[in-house]
Protein backbone atom coordinates (compact mmCIF):
# COMPACT_ATOMS: atom_id res chain seq x y z
CA UNK A 1 0.00 0.00 0.00
CA UNK A 2 1.43 3.17 -1.11
CA UNK A 3 -1.07 5.12 1.25
CA UNK A 4 -3.27 4.89 3.87
CA UNK A 5 -5.83 7.27 5.23
CA UNK A 6 -7.79 5.67 7.60
CA UNK A 7 -10.45 7.05 9.69
CA UNK A 8 -9.38 10.46 9.24
CA UNK A 9 -11.53 13.48 10.72
CA UNK A 10 -10.94 17.27 10.46
CA UNK A 11 -11.85 20.41 12.35
CA UNK A 12 -11.84 23.92 11.44
CA UNK A 13 -12.75 26.62 14.51
CA UNK A 14 -14.10 23.43 15.85
CA UNK A 15 -16.55 22.45 13.53
CA UNK A 16 -16.25 19.02 12.03
CA UNK A 17 -15.64 19.23 8.64
CA UNK A 18 -14.55 15.37 7.62
CA UNK A 19 -15.82 12.87 9.78
CA UNK A 20 -14.30 9.14 9.36
CA UNK A 21 -12.54 9.47 5.65
CA UNK A 22 -10.41 6.41 4.82
CA UNK A 23 -9.04 5.60 1.61
CA UNK A 24 -5.75 3.52 0.23
CA UNK A 25 -3.62 3.93 -3.10
CA UNK A 26 -1.83 1.18 -4.24
CA UNK A 27 1.39 2.06 -6.26
CA UNK A 28 0.73 2.77 -9.74
CA UNK A 29 -3.41 3.56 -9.06
CA UNK A 30 -4.71 6.49 -9.89
CA UNK A 31 -7.66 7.25 -6.90
CA UNK A 32 -9.79 10.67 -7.71
CA UNK A 33 -12.01 12.53 -5.00
CA UNK A 34 -15.35 13.81 -6.19
CA UNK A 35 -17.57 15.61 -4.88
CA UNK A 36 -19.60 19.20 -4.31
CA UNK A 37 -18.45 22.05 -3.25
CA UNK A 38 -17.73 21.99 0.80
CA UNK A 39 -17.55 18.29 0.68
CA UNK A 40 -14.17 18.09 2.14
CA UNK A 41 -12.22 17.53 -1.08
CA UNK A 42 -9.49 20.04 -0.41
CA UNK A 43 -9.41 19.32 3.26
CA UNK A 44 -8.45 15.82 3.04
CA UNK A 45 -6.03 16.62 0.22
CA UNK A 46 -4.71 19.70 2.65
CA UNK A 47 -4.54 17.05 5.23
CA UNK A 48 -2.31 14.33 3.82
CA UNK A 49 0.02 17.01 2.44
CA UNK A 50 0.13 18.54 5.54
CA UNK A 51 -0.63 21.86 6.16
CA UNK A 52 -3.73 20.70 8.53
CA UNK A 53 -3.80 18.31 11.11
CA UNK A 54 -6.35 15.66 11.70
CA UNK A 55 -8.27 16.06 14.91
CA UNK A 56 -8.58 11.71 14.88
CA UNK A 57 -7.28 9.14 12.28
CA UNK A 58 -3.98 8.15 10.62
CA UNK A 59 -2.01 8.76 7.28
CA UNK A 60 0.57 6.08 6.68
CA UNK A 61 2.74 6.71 3.10
CA UNK A 62 4.75 3.92 2.56
CA UNK A 63 4.52 2.54 5.86
CA UNK A 64 5.10 5.39 7.83
CA UNK A 65 2.49 7.24 9.53
CA UNK A 66 2.58 11.09 8.65
CA UNK A 67 0.09 12.86 10.19
CA UNK A 68 2.12 14.86 12.71
CA UNK A 69 4.36 15.09 10.06
CA UNK A 70 5.52 19.07 9.04
CA UNK A 71 4.24 19.73 5.40
CA UNK A 72 8.06 20.19 4.10
CA UNK A 73 8.87 17.21 5.09
CA UNK A 74 6.07 15.37 3.72
CA UNK A 75 7.48 16.71 0.12
CA UNK A 76 10.64 15.98 0.64
CA UNK A 77 8.97 12.13 1.21
CA UNK A 78 7.57 12.77 -2.33
CA UNK A 79 3.79 13.71 -1.77
CA UNK A 80 3.02 17.26 -3.03
CA UNK A 81 -0.39 19.18 -3.31
CA UNK A 82 -0.66 21.85 -6.21
CA UNK A 83 -3.97 24.11 -5.33
CA UNK A 84 -6.22 24.05 -9.10
CA UNK A 85 -6.71 27.72 -10.40
CA UNK A 86 -5.00 29.81 -7.97
CA UNK A 87 -2.54 31.70 -9.76
CA UNK A 88 -0.16 31.42 -7.42
CA UNK A 89 2.90 32.88 -8.80
CA UNK A 90 0.73 34.50 -12.00
CA UNK A 91 3.66 36.64 -13.17
CA UNK A 92 6.40 33.82 -13.55
CA UNK A 93 7.12 32.29 -16.85
CA UNK A 94 5.70 29.13 -17.32
CA UNK A 95 9.17 27.25 -16.70
CA UNK A 96 9.96 29.25 -13.75
CA UNK A 97 6.60 27.74 -12.48
CA UNK A 98 7.30 24.57 -13.50
CA UNK A 99 10.82 24.64 -12.06
CA UNK A 100 9.58 25.36 -8.82
CA UNK A 101 8.50 21.10 -8.65
CA UNK A 102 11.93 20.47 -8.80
CA UNK A 103 13.16 22.59 -6.00
CA UNK A 104 13.92 19.81 -3.64
CA UNK A 105 16.46 17.93 -7.07
CA UNK A 106 20.28 18.84 -7.26
CA UNK A 107 20.53 16.90 -10.21
CA UNK A 108 20.29 19.47 -13.00
CA UNK A 109 20.52 17.32 -15.55
CA UNK A 110 17.33 15.67 -14.64
CA UNK A 111 15.58 18.80 -14.19
CA UNK A 112 16.13 19.15 -17.99
CA UNK A 113 15.11 15.95 -18.72
CA UNK A 114 12.17 16.12 -16.74
CA UNK A 115 11.47 19.48 -18.43
CA UNK A 116 11.44 17.90 -21.56
CA UNK A 117 9.28 15.38 -20.78
CA UNK A 118 6.75 17.90 -19.56
CA UNK A 119 6.80 19.94 -23.63
CA UNK A 120 6.96 16.61 -24.67
CA UNK A 121 3.65 15.65 -22.73
CA UNK A 122 2.18 19.36 -23.05
CA UNK A 123 3.44 21.03 -25.89
CA UNK A 124 1.99 24.04 -25.30
CA UNK A 125 3.95 25.06 -21.86
CA UNK A 126 6.81 25.38 -24.31
CA UNK A 127 5.64 27.96 -26.52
Amino acid sequence: MLLEVRDVSVRYAGAVVLNGVSLNVNEGEIVTIIGSNGAGKTTILRTISGLKRPATGEIIFQGKKIEKTLAQNIVKMGIGHVPEGRDLFPGMPVVDNLKLGAYLQRDKNQIAQNLEKVFRTFPVLKA
